[in-house]
Formats: C-alpha cells, sequence, structure tokens
C-alpha cells in the first residue's frame, strides 16, 4: 500500500505533545515497516525531498492555507495513494473526501464543559465544525486512550468499529539519570535546588496549576517541608497569569520556579532528581508527562479524571485535581514516607515498561491490515 501522513507540524521551533507523538511514530514506523510506500507531506523543506530513504518519500509543498491542503490532495490522487494518515489538524481530513483517510484524535479539549472555556470562542468554532467533518469523511480513527475513544462516541456518535485504541510511549531519553557532573550543571542552568517537587507542562488552566500552588502553600504552613521548593516547568499558554497572580497573592516568590520552557533533552534530569512529580490535570487525552515521570523513577501524583488513571494503574496516587486537600495530603506521604516513595517508584518504572513506540507502531500495522 501507498500511505501519506501529513507532518507539516513538525516545522515549528517548539513541539508539544502532538508533534512529539508524530515523531515518534515515523521513527518507529520507519523501523519495522518494509511492506508500504510513504509520502511524508511538508509545507517547507524540514528534510530534503530529492533523497528518499527506503520506502520513504518527501514531499515539500511550499503554500499557504489552505492552498497547501488542495494542493496536497491533487497530489495524493495523481500518486495513488491509498491511505492518508492525519496525527495533528482536521482541515485536511476535512477538505479530503478522495482517499481514505485514518484521523488521530489526541483528545477532546475544545468540547468538553470543564475544558472548553480556556480557549477562544473561535478555536471552538473552528475546531469543533472541522474535527466533525474530519471524523465523518474518516474511515478509520485512532484514539490515543479507551477515554477518548469514549468521548468520541459520547460527543460526536461516533460508530465505535470505526475507532481503533492505540497508545503513546515516552521517548527512549526518558529513563532514570545518574546524579552527576552533567546533573549538577542542569539543575543550576535552571536555578532548581537540591530539594524540589515537580510539574512540567503548558501553563494554562486545564493543567489546575493554581490548585496545586494552593496546595504546596498549605505544605508548607504545615511546617517541616520549607526546604522543598515547586518548579514549575513550560511555556505559558491560554490564560496563564492567574498562576502568577497567585504565586504573588500567597508570598511564594521565593519558594516557586518558573523555568520557562525545557527541551525533552533536558527534563529527564530534573525528573530523576525531583522527590516528587504533581500533575492534577483536570482533562487529558492521554497524558504523557505522568509516564515520562513515571520512566524516570520519579514518583507521581494525578488526576483520577478522563484518560489519566487507565496510564498510571496503580502506580501513582490518584486525586482529586480539585481538592488541593487531597494533593497536599499526597504531597506530604511522599515526601514523609521513604519507603512508600522506594515502592512507589519501583511500580512507577514496571508500568512505564507496559508502553512502548514499538507496540504503537504495531498497532498501526494491524490497523492497515484490518
Amino acid at each position: 500500500m501507498k500511505i501519506a501522513i501529513d507532518c507539516h507540524t513538525l516545522e515549528i521551533e517548539h513541539w508539544a505533545g502532538k508533534e512529539q507523538y508524530l515523531s515518534s511514530i515515523l521513527r518507529e514506523l520507519n523501523k519495522i515497516d518494509k511492506e508500504n510506500d510513504y509520502i511524508l507531506y511538508f509545507r517547507r523543506k524540514v528534510f530534503d525531498d530529492s533523497k528518499p530513504f527506503g520506502n520513504w518519500k518527501i514531499k515539500n509543498i511550499n503554500l499557504p492555507t489552505p492552498f497547501w491542503q488542495l494542493a496536497v490532495i491533487i497530489d495524493l490522487i495523481i500518486s495513488g495513494a491509498d491511505w492518508l494518515i492525519v496525527p495533528c489538524t482536521y482541515l485536511l481530513p476535512f477538505l479530503n473526501i478522495f482517499v481514505s483517510s485514518i484521523v488521530v484524535v489526541h483528545d477532546l479539549t475544545t468540547f468538553l464543559p470543564a475544558t472548553r472555556k480556556t480557549h477562544k470562542l473561535m478555536t471552538r468554532f473552528k475546531e469543533k465544525l472541522l474535527l466533525r467533518g474530519a471524523l465523518f469523511n474518516a474511515k478509520k480513527i485512532i484514539a490515543v486512550s479507551e477515554n477518548t475513544k469514549k468521548d468520541l462516541i459520547n460527543f460526536f456518535k461516533t460508530d465505535s468499529h470505526k475507532i481503533f485504541v492505540i497508545g503513546e510511549a515516552a521517548q527512549s531519553r526518558f529513563k532514570p539519570v545518574a546524579r552527576d557532573a552533567a546533573m549538577k550543571e542542569k539543575l543550576a542552568k535552571y536555578k532548581v535546588p537540591g530539594d524540589f517537587i515537580l510539574f512540567v507542562g503548558t501553563l494554562e488552566p486545564r493543567k489546575n496549576i493554581v490548585t496545586l500552588i494552593n496546595a504546596y502553600k498549605s505544605l508548607i504552613a504545615a511546617g517541616g517541608y520549607d526546604r522543598y521548593k515547586l518548579v514549575l516547568v513550560g511555556q505559558t499558554g491560554w490564560y496563564y497569569q492567574e498562576i502568577f497572580n497567585r504565586v504573588k497573592e500567597l508570598n511564594l516568590e521565593d519558594k516557586v520556579i518558573f523555568t520557562g520552557y525545557i527541551s525533552d533533552d533536558e527534563v529527564p534530569y530534573l525528573l530523576s532528581v525531583a522527590h516528587c512529580f504533581v500533575y492534577p490535570s483536570i482533562y487529558e487525552g492521554f497524558g504523557l508527562p505522568p509516564l515520562e515521570a513515571m520512566s524516570c523513577g520519579c514518583p507521581v501524583i494525578t488526576s483520577k479524571l478522563s484518560s489519566l488513571p487507565e496510564v498510571v494503574g496503580d502506580a501513582a496516587i490518584l486525586i482529586n485535581p480539585n481538592s488541593k486537600e487531597e494533593i497536599y495530603l499526597a504531597i506530604k506521604k511522599i515526601l514523609s514516607d521513604d519507603n512508600f516513595r522506594k515502592d512507589l517508584i519501583k511500580k512507577g518504572l514496571e508500568r512505564s515498561k507496559l508502553f512502548s513506540w514499538e507496540n504503537a507502531a504495531s498497532g498501526y500495522m494491524k490497523l492497515y491490515r484490518s
């Protein structure tokens, strides 16, 4: 078969979760799939399109939206593609009615009552329109979790037989890092202390960071935990200012550290030395950060909502993300009980082995054959 993949989102400078997902799937499919031919579509030259590698061909079409999408559709027809995989956006499958589409759905944050208000009205309108059309046109749909599959059925009445659940995985760089000179250098670079509680993710309301800050204030007020800083890693997203305002209101400027964006190559250094990783997100399509933390041997506290229990199983403390009391008590439990912390680390490392990009790519191969 000839399989086309929309790869244009890989052109951005700082990759988010969807771009990491696409990159990882491409890398693994290139390793294991010698049966099918691939065409990778870009808008500008990321890879040299004059040098195909193996059964993979690169096509760079330098046109603005939506002319790029129309040009891709024409090229799909001319090249005789059997399938079009769209892992990150919905405009192309919305327009495409000529080649069978496989649409990847990561989450439904613009639709859920708890999260849709964190997106601009126009963003919600466009995504609702495009996703509905993309799902209607798609021959197959990949959901990254059982929870996302359930949401698709509930919100769009999608035929469950069209949906294949293929999970994600942490990249190989997410593993325990030894405490050495490189570790010391990374911690110094971001002014991270020796004892700290860690969050990694975009600074936006859906991640529920204000409640985490309130829980951290309770921890400090309890006494005996002053040496632990709260380190918040990530770039700012929608409506982030409340997070900074809350730190000031609680007089925690000397306790809470904002590092800004940190590359994925450096995050494992922080995860490997943090006393615990707290991720009280209100909603996740899959929830990769807790899995990355477990892979690095960091004990995890995360939400009992959406897909997160699917990912962590019994290898993390599950909390109500809207309860500062539950978050505070969970942090206190890990910091005060070393045996419990070690047991959580062991469970997390074992749990993380259940997820791999090889398994995900094998899921794609099974989908093709179906």
